[in-house]
């Protein structure tokens, strides 16, 4: 997939930006505060309906301004054009059309135009809480397996939908476990089979990528790997018996807490370097290397399940890696799959050794006072 234009109305500082992009590397460039990151936040936002910066989509809106709209032009890996068009406003939420078509379901249009999000908070996936890494596994399935994604909408509808009914009946004081909350178990308990089914496949097929990447990277032999320690621990025969039973013997707790307690969204992941938690026992530099490793290990995963090449996103990666690590993430994502950076100052790029004429980059510089 290559993105060949994009234009912004009202998205965030941007009054209205139009942006040309080759089909190889790209640097966009500029003092802090010029809408670099906005730029990625906006390719983004048109692969998968939501920014990685925040939740809440009417903070994107530009100041006084009830809507924002985010229009791409991208063409494929059998040179078919494809024109998306993102539009949000305040008082009617998202549309997404694809080719002047009106998706009735917006989140059809995820999987379509892969990217993978490299930035300074995706640390977190190694140093923060499991969500982080759940979160991390989630994308990649959503982008590849469209029954995955769609069983995790539902789920995370379920659980908010029983943790709603949990706190309406702790102050109602109605302590049983009834008929309703039991029909929403059934339904809970089937979206998280596919969800558990789905992290544990996902596991043990990319690790070995994920390791051998790694062992590129950094020349020995160490080994790294995602693991799930599963909430409900059952195999696919008897999880969602099992799910169910332990949904119902938490009932009384989870009405104190007012909160699910059970299920896939429970799960916890580890990084493990060697046999061991990278929290626990990485250096800041393994941190960053296992980080790199993971994200080159999801494009090519993603590219491999969509036969389509993934658009990489870079922001602001010089702020957190030095230029031998930065050109061996550029070596490994290939000279022809389409990358777009962000940073502060290409003159400190050239000055610590990073040879753009060999990437054949283009370069792109925002003017101040646009962000």
């Amino acid at each position: 997939m290559k993105l060949k234009t994009l234009k912004l109305i009202n998205f965030r500082n941007y009054n209205e930006g139009f942006f040309e992009f080759s089909d190889n590397l790209n640097i966009i460039f500029g003092d802090n505060g010029t809408g670099k990151t906005t730029l990625l936040e906006a390719i983004h936002f048109l692969s998968l309906t939501k920014s990685f910066r925040t939740n809440n989509d009417i903070n994107i809106v530009k100041k006084k301004q009830d809507y924002f709209q985010i229009f791409g032009s991208f063409l494929n890996s059998k040179d078919k054009k494809i024109f998306v068009n993102l539009n949000y406003s305040k008082n009617e939420g998202k549309r997404i059309f694809i080719n002047k078509v009106d998706l009735k379901r917006k989140t059809d249009i995820v999987g379509r135009l892969p990217v993978v999000i490299f930035s300074p908070g995706s640390q977190k996936i190694t140093d923060g809480g499991p969500q982080v890494r759940r979160n991390f596994i989630d994308r990649i399935l959503s982008q590849i397996n469209s029954d995955y994604f769609q069983a995790l909408i539902e789920y995370k509808k379920r659980i908010y939908q029983r943790n709603l009914i949990l706190n309406k009946y702790r102050v109602q004081r109605q302590n049983k476990y009834d008929d309703y909350i039991n029909t929403i178990d059934e339904m809970l308990v089937g979206f998280g089979a596919v969800i558990q089914k789905g992290r544990f496949e996902f596991i043990e097929k990319f690790n070995n990528l994920f390791c051998n990447i790694y062992k590129k990277l950094v020349h020995y032999d160490e080994s790294v790997s995602l693991q799930i320690m599963p909430n409900i621990q059952a195999d696919s025969n008897d999880f969602e018996q099992k799910f169910k039973d332990k949904l119902q013997s938490r009932f009384e707790n989870d009405l104190i807490l007012g909160r699910t307690g059970a299920g896939p969204h429970r799960d916890n992941i580890l990084l493990l370097f060697g046999n061991n938690d990278i929290r626990i026992v990485g250096s800041l530099g393994e941190h960053k290397m296992l980080l790199i490793a993971l994200k080159i290990a999801e494009g090519i995963f993603i590219e491999q399940n969509l036969k389509e090449p993934v658009i990489f996103l870079l922001d602001d990666l010089f702020a957190l890696l030095d230029v031998t690590h930065y050109v061996n993430i550029i070596n490994e994502i290939g000279k022809h799959k389409q990358t777009i950076i962000t940073t502060t100052d290409l003159d400190v790029i050239k000055n610590k050794g990073f040879d753009l004429d060999k990437f054949n980059v283009k370069t792109y510089k925002l003017p101040t006072g646009v962000s």
